[in-house]
């Protein structure tokens, strides 16, 4: 093996190593905000069933962005105030529990599977929705936007109670 051969090897190897020293980088790098991003929503899914046991719907709301959006099958908001306001009729509509079931993260979005157990406080009435919750979390670390898909029939007239409180 010549001279150069040996220098070109050597140079290609040390390519290698530095490419993947920058692609574990990226992928730890990745893996950091998923991680961070899990940690954030446990404590939000924790912080929602505390909140509610308190009846202070701030502590909850306190992880949404100003400019948050939340979707589901039966409303919409859009901004903190719009939010801020549906966010307490549930509060005082209801005395709620989250279960969650399964979470998956990628980057900076997470699908929480759950079971949202709730009793309507004026009836005593009971309901159990098994949801799923789609979270983008913006840059600010709050949450800019959440999606919550389920069976609204599941729900029905508590629901349409909570429009009317």
């Amino acid at each position: 093996m010549t001279s150069a051969t040996s220098t070109i090897r050597r140079s290609f190897a040390g390519i290698i190593l530095v490419l993947g020293s920058i692609f574990s980088s990226a992928t730890f790098a990745a893996g950091a905000v998923e991680m961070q991003v899990e940690s954030i929503i446990r404590q939000a899914m924790e912080e929602y069933n505390q909140s509610m046991e308190n009846n202070d719907p701030a502590a909850w709301i306190k992880y949404f962005s100003d400019n948050v959006n939340r979707t589901s099958p039966v409303s919409s908001q859009s901004g903190k105030k719009d939010f801020s306001d549906f966010m307490a009729g549930e509060y005082k509509t209801f005395k709620a529990r989250i279960d969650v079931k399964k979470m998956i993260v990628g980057g900076r979005s997470a699908a929480v599977v759950f079971t949202w157990d709730a009793t309507h406080r004026k009836s005593g009435d009971s309901v159990r929705i098994d949801m799923v919750g789609v979270y983008e979390m913006g840059t600010s670390g709050r949450f800019d936007s959440v999606v919550y898909y389920f069976d609204p029939a599941k729900a029905g007239k508590l629901i349409a109670d909570m429009k009317g409180n």
